[in-house]
């Protein structure tokens, strides 16, 4: 079974994430962050690699631009009730077990509460935007919630989120992330971000492979959970392992997501999620 979260976590969230001050308002980018940031779109436009390859050039530099430690890049739904749910995640600076904790952080159903400001301002606005920890959670209900705990386990102090809305739906989100006790991303730093990750529109995901993608809000957030790492290509062993469940809770998981999407192996969940059910050729 999942870990006991002890009382002991309370205080260890209360020590790690960050506290919530005033944002630094000099904002104005300098003449040396405008030429990094040209530098970097420049290296991106000319790499040779695929897109998965383009995105990592282009987030592995604006960690190294704003002092994140780790990305995500990702297909989302988001509904002001309910939590976020994500497929097609490329990612770095995660090893397995902190991405098998994130991932269990960022199911977790109190995250309703963080995202909901930020999912309607973006349902209103419907246009890219790019927001911090900070501006989405003003009054800290992540660091009151029982979800703390886990995002503390997935050693994440503080992020930044950009979400840019697909045409037919679903959002194409990007996460930077610092470990605990870091300091909050700037006014500066959400700036930088903000200009690089709109003007490449050409390396967002454009729309889910199929409909089937949009019904993983359907899912509850273990089965989710379980997706994402079964989308990543791991075995069942090693979903177990990290989740610290036992195997036969692993298969009755994934037989359940099986039926849920009409598959029959994990090659043709991850191929549904990638190409789509045929449905559009």
């Amino acid at each position: 079974m999942n870990p006991v979260l002890r009382g002991q976590d309370s205080a260890m969230v209360d020590s790690y994430l960050p506290m919530n001050g005033s944002p630094n308002r000099q904002s104005s980018l300098s003449e040396e962050d405008v030429r990094a940031i040209v530098r970097l779109l420049g290296r991106v436009i000319a790499s040779s690699g695929d897109i998965d390859a383009k995105r990592r050039i282009l987030m592995e530099g604006l960690c190294d631009l704003v002092k994140a430690e780790s990305w995500v890049w990702c297909m989302a739904e988001y509904e002001p009730d309910r939590a976020p749910s994500f497929v097609g995640m490329v990612h770095g600076g995660f090893d397995d077990s902190r991405f098998a904790r994130f991932v269990e952080a960022m199911n977790h159903p109190a995250i309703a509460d963080v995202t909901r400001s930020s999912t309607l301002e973006l349902q209103a606005k419907g246009t890219h935007l790019t927001r911090t920890l900070r501006q989405m959670d003003p009054d800290c209900l992540l660091k009151s919630s029982s979800a703390a705990p886990y995002w503390v386990k997935a050693n994440i102090g503080t992020l930044m989120v950009s979400h840019r809305p697909m045409a037919e739906g679903g959002i194409s989100t990007i996460g930077v992330y610092r470990q605990v006790r870091a300091p909050h991303f700037d006014d500066r730093e959400t700036r930088i971000a903000h200009i690089l990750l709109s003007e490449v529109p050409w390396l967002h995901f454009r729309a889910f492979p199929d409909q089937g993608n949009q019904e993983i809000a359907r899912l509850y957030p273990r089965h989710r959970t379980i997706l994402n790492l079964l989308c990543e290509g791991w075995n069942r062993k090693k979903i177990a392992d990290h989740l610290e469940l036992s195997i036969n809770t692993v298969h009755g998981y994934v037989k359940a997501i099986f039926l849920h999407f009409g598959v029959h192996s994990q090659a043709e969940l991850i191929s549904r999620f990638t190409k789509g059910d045929g449905g559009d050729l």
